[in-house]
């Protein structure tokens, strides 16, 4: 590896770090956020062998421990309320072929209050069907070829008002909590840019914003949790997101990442379940209203 190699190597490494923190500017920075951690620690073992170039390699090094901090910090940063008022259960159901059994085992164990469901694919009926007896009040919203956005509730419905817009990705439902009325929101993303997930946000978030009152939003974002989207939608819903952060969605079985997520009013406490037939693992979340 020659020299001048070397130096452009980790000068090109080091713009990319630095960009993925800029999604407030561009989607791209977004983008970049899904692999800073991998950037980061390519950039660290590249500083090793500038040891002739000192000065790039002090300030490579720095980029690189600022980079890995950022999700270090987000990863096991995220403030845990001790109290809960009810509990979630999300999960991508994924729309290919296999047995779902399991998961409905495991949401009639845990008893949530509430459920939400991405992909939900023709195939994923009987499931619902029999959810139904559990969870009288649901919403099933078609969205992708990938299947349906769903919500479910145990409790009782607050108003009957409820969103479904086709084709976008979203469906909620307005439920009674123990809190008050709430939104419960389903939310499934496209993958970032130059995918069309930046669009959708735009189109999404105005409408969390404008509903009225407490708001739970759970689903799979294909974002990581120190993205400029998540913040977005933190912000336009008044919610904090839940955690800790243990990656959710093993990426072509190579990298592991948290792209599902539960945001609630105080945030909560997130449990991972297993893939069950999917290619995401369930949360089960205690929320803070």
């Amino acid at each position: 590896m020659t020299v001048m190699f070397l130096r452009n190597l980790i000068i090109g490494v080091t713009i990319l770090l630095l960009i993925s923190f800029l999604g407030i500017l561009h989607p791209v920075g977004d983008s970049l956020s899904v692999v800073r951690l991998p950037l980061a620690i390519l950039l660290a073992v590249l500083t090793l062998f500038s040891y002739r170039q000192p000065t790039l390699m002090i300030a490579g090094f720095i980029v690189a421990i600022v980079s890995s901090a950022s999700v270090l910090w987000a990863y096991h940063g995220q403030s845990i309320p001790k109290n809960s008022d009810m509990s979630v259960y999300q999960k991508n159901l994924s729309f290919r072929p296999g047995d779902r059994s399991d998961i409905l085992n495991d949401i009639l164990m845990l008893k949530p209050d509430v459920i939400t469901f991405q992909e939900v694919h023709k195939r994923h009926l009987p499931l619902i069907n029999a959810l139904k007896k559990h969870y009288p009040h649901h919403i099933v919203c078609p969205f992708a070829a990938v299947g349906a956005v769903a919500v479910l509730s145990r409790m009782p419905l607050a108003s009957d008002a409820y969103r479904c817009e086709i084709g976008l990705g979203i469906a909620a439902l307005h439920v009674q909590s123990p809190e008050g009325p709430l939104w419960v929101v389903s939310i499934h993303q496209h993958w970032p840019w130059p995918f069309q997930q930046d669009d959708q946000a735009e189109q999404i978030i105005p409408l969390l914003a404008d509903l009225d009152g407490l708001k739970l939003i759970a689903g799979d974002f294909n974002m990581v949790p120190w993205s400029h989207n998540l913040d977005e939608y933190a912000a336009a819903t008044n919610t904090q997101l839940a955690g800790p952060f243990k990656a959710s969605f093993l990426f072509k079985g190579t990298y592991a990442m948290r792209i599902d997520h539960v945001l609630a009013p105080k945030g909560g406490k997130t449990f991972l379940r297993p893939y069950y037939g999917s290619d995401h693992h369930g949360l089960f979340a205690r929320v803070d209203l």
